[in-house]
């Protein structure tokens, strides 16, 4: 067989070689370019992820992370571009940042639910990704194809996707482990005749723990004294007067305290009941500013709660969404428990209580507090009437700031509403109502019931429940 005279002669080998290594360099050099441009792109995921379906979630931290992997992409990319840098090092390198992209998403599957995180299937995306990067490349490209679909390559390949489904695998597994394993030592875990069984909040001086009564065989919200705090006797005497307030009240709208005392070995507890729903903060952040008729009922029942306190001489001092729970009782889905009386004070002050209410000292949570408390002033009953208005403010707004005008997406249908807000949330305590019977009687007048009833509550919370991730 004779060569044709116009045909070129075949390269020779080192030129083969040089074409093939080219092709890896080029390949490496589209990975990391839609490495570049996918990656950055699920910020908007991020942000989704931990402002809305896991309120609380670190997004700084994840906005890091993917600064990182995108440093790290870009600097592979880079590589590319240097013809002196061998081409097995590019190999190297691109597995890196995928397997850095697969560590990340794995770090960020910790905040947002764990083993049962929507993340934890990036980790195999990011193999995916792989694949489809080389698929398309060998289709694509005629020099891709030859240096990609040898025997050799496609082994290696392999190799990699099968580590990075073992490690998705063996991470799987080792998390389960190790939850079951603290589950476990919860649950070993006892104070007094309660056995703790998971963190369920932290509040400023304890930790809250979900509980079981040993001896009358119900589950308990068990509030604990921290360790760094019960050394301190004002912080005990602190945790106890919070007991002794809270138990003493009747309304069904406080929560109900069952006891409270120390373990033998000094840790202080308090057991309350256990309420499964939303604090009204919570319910905002994630739902959005309710409806003037659901949260004028919110803080009517609050009120209730504030009247029986205010009676037996007990200023709660840090009224504020998150200290009004929405539960379920008796077939009312929007049912408030007012919680937290941690920082009461009493009109009538006990022996040693000037050293734990003592005038001048700001205790609360500041945007909820009365501008006289900032002045030095003693809490009194207007004190709370002032912190309920902010939460009504928020309520319907979405804010917690009164400015001179209320947002125009935000303003109450009746504007009765809205100059009763700003009378609890004058600077002068004496021009605010004076008491909370005189706020929840104002608050009734207002009060239109038929643009929210049990039955739009019970939709609401169903759509909540499904609307969960997990």
């Amino acid at each position: 067989m004779t060569t044709p005279v116009n045909a070129s002669p075949p390269p020779p080998l080192a030129s083969i070689a040089d074409l093939q290594t080219e092709a890896r360099r080029r390949v490496v050099a589209r990975a990391m370019r839609i490495g570049l441009w996918a990656w950055p792109s699920f910020i908007l995921l991020d942000a989704w992820m931990c402002f809305v379906a896991y309120p609380g979630a670190p997004f700084g931290l994840f906005l890091a992370y993917r600064i990182l992997v995108a440093l790290v992409l870009f600097a592979v990319y880079r590589a590319t571009r240097w013809r002196g840098v061998p081409t097995l090092r590019l190999v190297i390198a691109q597995n890196v940042a995928y397997a850095l992209a697969a560590g990340a998403i794995a770090l960020m599957a910790v905040h947002l639910g764990g083993v049962r995180s929507p993340y934890m299937h990036g980790i195999s995306i990011v193999a995916l990704v792989r694949a489809a990067v080389m698929g398309a490349g060998a289709a694509l490209s005629p020099d891709a194809r030859a240096a990609w679909l040898t025997p050799d390559s496609l082994t290696v390949f392999a190799t990699n996707y099968v580590f990075v489904l073992a490690s998705a695998f063996l991470g799987l597994l080792s998390g389960d482990i190790v939850w079951r394993a603290q589950e476990q030592l919860y649950r070993a875990r006892r104070v007094g005749r309660y056995r703790l069984q998971a963190p369920i909040g932290k509040g400023g001086m304890g930790e809250v723990w979900l509980a079981w009564d040993l001896s009358l065989r119900r589950t308990v919200a068990l509030k604990l004294l921290r360790g760094d705090t019960a050394t301190g006797t004002d912080a005990v005497q602190r945790f106890e007067r919070e007991a002794l307030a809270a138990s003493g009240l009747q309304s069904p709208h406080v929560v109900r305290i069952f006891d409270y005392g120390a373990s033998d070995d000094g840790l202080y507890y308090i057991a309350m009941e256990y309420l499964r729903g939303l604090d009204l903060e919570a319910l905002v952040e994630q739902h959005g500013p309710v409806p003037p008729a659901r949260a004028i009922r919110f803080i009517i029942q609050a009120c209730l709660a504030l009247e029986e306190a205010h009676a037996a001489g007990i200023i709660h001092r840090d009224i504020k969404p998150h200290n009004l729970f929405v539960t379920d009782v008796d077939g009312d889905p929007d049912f408030v428990k007012l919680l937290d009386f941690g920082v009461v004070r009493f009109r009538a002050p006990a022996p040693g209580d000037h050293r734990l209410t003592f005038t001048g000292a700001l205790i609360g949570t500041p945007v909820y507090l009365a501008p006289e408390l900032w002045q030095g002033a003693a809490a009194d009953e207007r004190s709370d009437i002032y912190a309920l208005g902010v939460t009504l403010y928020f309520l319907l707004t979405g804010r917690v700031s009164l400015r001179d005008e209320w947002p125009g997406d935000a303003r109450p249908a009746a504007p009765a509403l809205e100059a009763l807000v700003r009378r609890c949330m004058a600077v002068r305590p004496d021009e605010r109502l004076p008491s909370a019977r005189d706020r929840r009687l104002a608050l009734a007048e207002l009060h239109d019931p038929a643009p929210w009833t049990r039955a739009d509550a019970a939709a609401f919370w169903r759509r909540a429940v499904l609307s969960v991730p997990g």
